[in-house]
């Protein structure tokens, strides 16, 4: 049953259930199952990458700008640490599918465990990226920039999810169909609500490339592939992430 249907079924306990749920699947803290039933907590995507994004900030607060470069790179790491480079891995899976010379080599490149050439180079490539474009985030918003980031990229799945072609199997197909139109709406509020709660105009920036990138990138890939994949919603929440951070950098 998809999730947030109806303005009647949202309360406090509901907030929890959709949080837990959402940091159950966006990270590696072990969280119980909310209710004993299988939750995408959809809804909560953006409040829990932003929450990613908070405990990435803590090098950049502690070290201070004498040290922001280190700081960035420490950041990029915690983070990567926190979700077990679990979008990391959709990233790799989805670069190696897109080099391979056939559909059926994709496929099997996808499907592969192995990272190729391709995935190894996508997924240094996006970390460097990640790391110098916070590096280059004026003082003091650098903490926010995180923040944000960590927010508007963890929102295009649950943003995109009603409405992308979906597998017959698999994660990417469960989440899309248990994923509902509630919670699109929910993760968009939670991102602008954000941006305009934090000062100057650089958040604004990241929002909206965080959107407009991670979007971009998941239809070229269903357009590509033909469905929508776990694989596939984790190369958007990088890519997402990776632009947000950019268009902060270039903004502060």
């Amino acid at each position: 049953m998809r999730e947030w249907r109806g303005a009647h079924r949202l309360g406090p306990r509901t907030v929890m259930r959709e949080i837990r749920s959402a940091t159950g699947l966006l990270t590696r803290f072990p969280v119980a199952e909310a209710g004993g039933t299988a939750r995408t907590g959809s809804a909560a995507f953006a409040l829990v990458g932003a929450g990613l994004g908070l405990l990435a900030a803590t090098p950049i607060v502690a070290f201070g700008d004498a040290h922001r470069p280190l700081a960035a790179v420490v950041a990029i790491g915690l983070l990567t640490l926190a979700t077990g480079a679990l979008h990391l891995d959709g990233l790799a899976d989805t670069a190696d599918a897109l080099a391979a010379s056939d559909p059926t080599t994709a496929e099997r490149a996808r499907r592969d465990p192995a990272v190729g050439t391709a995935g190894a180079a996508a997924v240094v490539l996006v970390l460097m990226l990640d790391a110098a474009a916070l590096a280059a985030v004026r003082s003091p918003n650098a903490a926010s920039a995180v923040v944000v980031a960590g927010a508007v990229s963890r929102a295009i799945p649950a943003l995109a999810a009603p409405w992308v072609p979906r597998a017959d199997h698999g994660f990417g197909a469960w989440f899309a169909a248990a994923s509902g139109r509630g919670g699109a709406a929910a993760v968009v509020l939670t991102s602008f609500a954000l941006a305009l709660l934090l000062p100057g105009t650089s958040p604004k920036f990241g929002v909206l490339a965080g959107l407009i990138g991670g979007l971009v990138v998941l239809v070229a890939l269903v357009r590509r592939f033909g469905v929508a994949s776990g694989d596939t919603f984790g190369a958007a929440i990088e890519i997402a992430f990776a632009a947000s951070l950019v268009a902060q950098a270039v903004a502060s």
